[in-house]
């Protein structure tokens, strides 16, 4: 049983699905989510602030119990040979210090850099939290398909149509029948 997720999130359609995902997960286990918006270097800003806690604001509603939320701003470390800035080196870092500092059993982030035109599959982040993360991490692809109604509104609904609710009595004594017989 999954007790506690971490999800990382950003401002990208990736990561709505991965925080709806991660939701769906949880309501399944009874688990806890917590979402994590990395702040790098240029993004230090009040505005930058106020727009992070307005975006898990926002995905904290997709979920069933209201998630944790956390934003940790990141400095950009030196990497390479060269002494090269690699920003998303230190995002990723940042997504598996706080894994491991909130016990977390999975990290769930939303897959970057479909359709790019360098051909990558996988984002940069991505790609160095798969690296780099001593859990689990559950990459979760962006479905622009992705029904707008949540599947439990639907089935709710359905259940309360005239006739539904004798076709699931139905249903419930059949499956009782077939567990008596075994």
């Amino acid at each position: 049983m999954l007790r506690q997720m971490l999800v990382a999130v950003d401002f990208s359609v990736w990561s709505r699905d991965a925080a709806q995902h991660a939701c769906d997960v949880a309501r399944a286990t009874g688990g806890k989510i917590t979402l994590l918006h990395v702040l790098e270097a240029h993004e230090s800003g009040p505005s930058d602030l106020e727009a992070a806690q307005t975006l898990l604001r926002e995905l904290g509603l997709l979920g069933r119990r209201p998630p944790s939320c956390l934003i940790v701003s990141v400095k950009t470390r030196l990497d390479g040979p060269a002494g090269g800035a690699r920003p998303e080196n230190g995002v990723a870092l940042a997504i598996s210090e706080v894994a491991d500092q909130l016990g977390s059993e999975l990290i769930v982030i939303g897959l970057h850099g479909q359709g790019s035109r360098t051909g990558r599959k996988l984002g940069q982040v991505v790609e160095q939290v798969l690296l780099n993360a001593r859990i689990p991490v559950q990459v979760v692809p962006y479905r622009p398909n992705r029904p707008g109604v949540n599947r439990w509104d639907s089935a709710l609904a359905e259940m309360a149509s005239p006739g539904a609710g004798m076709a699931l009595r139905a249903t419930i004594q059949i499956g009782s029948r077939c567990q008596r017989d075994d």
